[in-house]
């Protein structure tokens, strides 16, 4: 296995934590009711997917409803309403040129009646143009743009009038939310609460109180289903009332929200999962895991798996959802108007599976689960993750188990090795050879192939890396310069600490953040090829880790680590999510602007538009700073991701190696940004741009430790950029694997080193002792 000369990773686990949550039970648990495939006895019937159409250049949109006449619509923010009389198949602007009837702005929020008007919350360009303008003369600004909220009623004839809602915007009262009842009235949320708009004078009457802002909501003839990050409430519009219900839907919101704002894209209207009521007041959801129903009194069953459908795949936007007579189910996709019809003549399984297992819910096995069941309508993938979030399993835990059923002869098909014991697993011949796949994947498509065959040894290939991160280290030139290895960049941060007292060297407060950041490129030196620790690369990180950490902690004041701490009590956590964006580069790299004392930036580059942007952004700013890949105890480091394996003992195992060949190909590759996918095609596709990459495509806002605000212009790479970008990965030979046993050992004793509650020799005696009893598991 090629990672280091003379190097063998030792067994890996990923701490324990949940990317994401399904809507019920772990994924892969097959439904209650229905039977295991296989059984002798076929049950026969299942919800089936049709895509119908969709508007051309649809975008940001409001939803889907329909109108009184029976057409469908949809309403585009830039093509405004788009009607159709077919279901679906084909659609027709309703105006010819929508911004040109209702002016050029910015519009937010709108809602949608069933007799074609429409409320929309939007905001003049103007302010923004003339902050722009003040910028570009002052290089600073309080605001990115003025935003000047306003509303507008159109009438399904197309006559506009403005309301004049009386939200305070000096307060921050701004409508998260807005909707139309069957009826027509309007509703909307904010602070808090729901109200009723009157949409002859705007006022406002409160209707009831919310746990948060309502993010999404859905309608029947009487009542209102709406959702908040935490809660789900059913209110009765025509009688004014909350109805009561139990507790299970709303732990059913706040796993699909999973903190919420992040997971919700208010700007297109993607949500994580849909909403409809039918003429019954049952509720139903689609979300990646299927289509569920609520009915009070009998809780949330599954209708339909949703790795039998496009809605398991995660690139697949969620927009809005009818539910029709039958029951039937609309639903406004990234990829369309889908019907959702009962097919009582096909299988509620099919008869083949395929059974895929990850420690952590791993969005590219979720596309390529979906790219597979498309293209095989008889074959089951089953996709099972280990940390479910429902079944309370730590890491050890679920590896445990997983062990157990493939020593039983009951194990998955395909593994994802993320977080699995790799070492263990090569030296039992639990894996397959892969390399008669990636070959095959070659002949068809390009690939880096110095991440693919990172792990190959001896022409064989166990493990399959099919994403990564680029680890980077920046700051002046000159500085960079004298960056050798592990010590000469202790000696750095101790040069920068004597030039500059006071403030932070590496945005990192606290030890554990430190040693991730560092274990960026030393993590692959820490163990020997049998697995057992390299003690005197562990005991030479512990070293200058702590000169780095003694360097960075002493210029920060208690005010500070105040701030801090303060943060990361508004996060709910204390110093997790915050290590977690620490090590994103786009993070500390914002650093060389706002503050004034040298300093480093050191973390990982993941994608183009988001983050390699902000990298090569910067130094047009401040000329001289650079960025390289670090060299401390390793070099030329990448962290690999969705590392792919086939079991020895696959039951299926052509079918297993299908699935990654279709994993590796540029359609479903394409299909995610980040972490960089290994096929060439798919990591061109990210630079594909009508751009200019001498003209800002956008700024932001950054707060200086003054208190004002800095405009940071952003540039699409020039074409040297993406070439340079290119070579790097080409260059990059040796895998981090992020969270492994002995990292976590080397993570555990290192912040007590640091905290100088331990020498550094007891320490490495502690990572010792602890990886002897890895090894003997």
């Amino acid at each position: 296995m090629k990672r280091k000369p003379g190097m063998k990773a030792l067994a890996l686990l990923l701490a324990a934590g949940l990317l994401f949550t399904g809507c019920k039970g772990s994924a892969g648990d097959t439904p209650e009711g229905e039977p295991e495939t296989g059984a002798s006895e076929k049950t026969m019937g299942r919800y089936m997917e049709e895509v119908v159409g969709m508007p051309a250049d649809m975008m940001r949109n409001a939803g889907l409803t329909r109108l009184t006449d029976g057409s469908l619509q949809i309403f585009d923010y830039y093509n405004g309403p788009c009607i159709s009389q077919d279901e679906g198949k084909t659609w027709t602007k309703k105006y010819d040129d929508w911004l040109g009837m209702v002016g050029n702005a910015y519009y937010m929020n709108a809602a949608m009646a069933k007799d074609g008007t429409l409320f929309l919350m939007y905001s003049n360009y103007e302010g923004a143009e003339d902050e722009t303008e003040a910028s570009e003369e002052t290089e600073e600004s309080d605001n990115l743009f003025q935003m000047d909220y306003r509303y507008m009623v159109v009438s399904p004839e197309g006559e506009l009038r403005d309301l004049p809602v009386p939200f305070n915007l000096d307060n921050y009262e701004i409508i998260t939310n807005c909707w139309y009842t069957p009826d027509n009235r309007l509703f909307a949320s904010q602070g808090g609460a729901v109200y009723e708009i009157n949409q002859e004078d705007g006022s406002l009457t409160r209707l009831f109180d919310t746990e948060g802002d309502v993010e999404l909501a859905c309608f029947s003839d009487t009542r209102m289903a709406a959702f908040t990050t935490t809660r789900a409430y059913s209110y009765d519009y025509v009688n004014g009332e909350l109805v009561e219900q139990d507790g299970e839907l709303d732990s059913f919101v706040q796993k699909q929200m999973t903190g919420g704002m992040d997971t919700i894209y208010y700007t297109s209207g993607n949500y994580k999962f849909i909403a409809a009521l039918d003429k019954e007041n049952i509720l139903y959801l689609g979300c990646d895991d299927g289509i569920y129903s609520y009915k009070e009194g009998e809780g949330i069953k599954q209708l339909l798996e949703g790795g039998l459908c496009s809605l398991a795949d995660p690139s697949v936007a969620k927009y809005g959802m009818l539910a029709e007579d039958g029951p039937v189910f609309l639903m406004l996709l990234g990829t369309g108007v889908s019907r959702f019809s009962f097919d009582e003549s096909v299988p509620s399984v099919p008869d083949k599976e395929l059974l895929v297992y990850s420690l952590k819910k791993d969005r590219t096995i979720q596309q390529a689960v979906s790219a597979y069941q498309k293209e095989h309508n008889d074959v089951y993938v089953r996709y099972e993750v280990g940390m479910s979030g429902d079944n309370g399993l730590t890491a050890e835990d679920a590896v445990k188990a997983l062990n157990t059923e493939i020593m039983a002869g009951k194990g998955p098909d395909v593994l994802c090795l993320d977080g699995l014991p790799l070492d263990s697993y090569l030296s039992k011949g639990m894996l397959a050879d892969l390399s008669d796949i990636l070959k095959a994947a070659e002949e068809k498509e390009e690939f880096f192939d110095n991440i693919t065959r990172a792990f190959e040894e001896d022409g064989k290939i166990y493990a399959l890396p099919t994403r990564f991160r680029i680890p980077l280290l920046v700051g002046k030139q000159e500085t960079l310069a004298g960056i050798r290895d592990l010590q000469s960049f202790a000696d750095a941060c101790e040069k920068l600490r004597a030039e500059n007292p006071e403030g932070s060297i590496l945005s990192a407060y606290q030890p554990d953040i430190v040693l991730r950041m560092l274990a960026l490129a030393c993590e692959p030196s820490w163990s020997r090829e049998d697995g057992t620790l390299e003690e005197e690369a562990v005991r030479e990180f512990l070293t200058q880790a702590k000169r780095v950490y003694d360097a960075e902690i002493s210029g920060i004041t208690e005010s500070d680590m105040e701030d801090f701490l303060e943060s990361n009590r508004s996060r709910g956590d204390e110093g997790g999510s915050y290590a977690e964006t620490a090590l994103d580069i786009s993070f500390s790299i914002m650093n060389f602007l706002t503050k004034t004392q040298e300093q480093f930036g050191l973390g990982n580059t993941q994608q183009v538009s988001l983050d390699f942007t902000n990298v090569i952004s910067v130094p047009r700013v401040k000329k001289e700073i650079v960025f390289t890949t670090p060299s401390f105890q390793n070099a030329k480091v990448f962290q690999a991701e969705s590392i792919m394996g086939v079991s020895a003992r696959a039951a299926r195992p052509e079918m297993a190696k299908d699935f990654i060949q279709l994993l590796l190909s540029y359609g479903v590759m394409a299909s995610q940004e980040e972490p960089y996918p290994v096929n060439k095609a798919s990591f061109d596709r990210m630079f594909y741009t009508e751009m200019d990459p001498d003209t800002a495509f956008g700024s932001y806002g950054i707060a200086r430790e003054d208190g004002s605000v800095l405009m940071l212009d952003l540039y699409w790479p020039s074409e040297e950029e993406q070439k340079g970008l290119k070579e790097l990965v080409s260059s990059l030979d040796t895998p981090y694997l992020p969270d492994s046993r002995i990292e976590q050992a080397v993570v555990a004793a290192g912040t007590q080193v640091l905290n100088g509650e331990l020498s550094v020799e007891e320490g490495v005696a502690q990572v010792k002792q602890k990886v002897q009893l890895y090894l003997a598991e």
